[in-house]
């Protein structure tokens, strides 16, 4: 996603916090909610990269371990059993059973603190989603939607992946990741009135790899199954008049990520090649402008 955000500025002239909204989910919150407080992409890449922490504002003098394992929800998590759902259905009766993890969320609620502050961006409509652990119902935290809560809450209780981390407990109810309901969640754009909409998904891919062992068939069942998803609330958005660009993994992107979503020493090459399959796309299609434009990141 830093990749793509990356070329999408020096290629296409879009700047992130431009957008009129932006709409994060799991690991797109925490994009979502540096693009909306401006962090600068170069930023982003290189603390996602290790090269440094005074990258982000206010960050230097701050334990190096707590921001070490920050980092953690910049590489997205394997889901645990989301992987083998094949339905929300299930999804919203299993939430409650899957297992509450054993990483508290502080580190990621304390950089998003850190970086982006308590109170939620003015410049753009800033919407985190989460679920309702205990129902799995899908809820969006913003500046003016209840339950009332700060970004960093919000962002952790959206990166929460079940039995990985514990759930975020945010006026009295726990919240896990969104992802549960949509890696996307483009739906939630619809009422904004938008004429374009750029969608950033890395979890979902139209690009097939054969082979490989149990983990790497997963990681496709699942890239399959949130690419099913996305494609329903694409069309939902174009018929009601919105232009959609959708980034996802090409071959290029999938072999620099690997299939484990979690591993650590792959952060350059995986925004390299965002970047890279970003402006391949963007030279398809051409220049255009962009007005009204939503972005989701998730």
């Amino acid at each position: 996603m830093i990749g793509a955000l990356e070329a999408l500025e020096e290629r296409a002239g879009f700047r992130a916090p431009d957008a009129g909204c932006v709409l994060g989910t799991s690991v797109g919150a925490l994009i979502g909610a540096m693009v909306a407080a401006e962090i600068p992409t170069a930023a982003m890449a290189a603390y996602a990269s290790g090269e440094t922490v005074g990258a982000l504002p206010d960050l230097d003098g701050h334990d190096a371990t707590e921001l070490r394992l920050a980092r953690l929800p910049l590489a997205v998590g394997p889901g645990s059993l989301r992987m083998m759902l094949a339905a929300r259905s299930r999804t919203t009766f299993l939430t409650g059973l899957m297992p509450r993890g054993v990483l508290a969320t502080d580190a990621i609620s304390r950089l998003v603190e850190l970086a982006v502050g308590s109170e939620w961006p003015e410049r753009c409509a800033l919407s985190i989603v989460a679920c309702d652990y205990a129902s799995g119902a899908r809820v969006q935290f913003g500046r003016e939607r209840e339950p009332a809560t700060t970004p960093g809450e919000a962002v952790a209780a959206s990166c929460a992946i079940p039995a990985f981390y514990e759930p975020v407990r945010i006026a009295g109810r726990r919240y896990v990741d969104g992802g549960l309901h949509s890696h996307s969640n483009l739906d939630l754009l619809a009422p904004c009135g938008l004429d374009t909409v750029i969608a950033l998904n890395p979890m979902s891919s139209g690009a097939w790899v054969g082979g490989g062992g149990l983990r790497e068939r997963i990681a496709g069942a699942r890239r399959r199954r949130s690419a099913a998803l996305l494609a329903a609330e694409v069309r939902a958005l174009r018929a009601g008049g919105a232009s959609v660009l959708v980034l996802e993994p090409a071959f290029a992107d999938l072999a620099a990520m690997g299939s484990n979503m979690m591993a650590r020493d792959r952060p350059q090459q995986a925004i390299a090649a965002g970047r890279a399959s970003t402006e391949r796309a963007l030279r398809r299609l051409g220049r255009k402008r962009l007005r009204r434009v939503g972005l989701a990141a998730g």
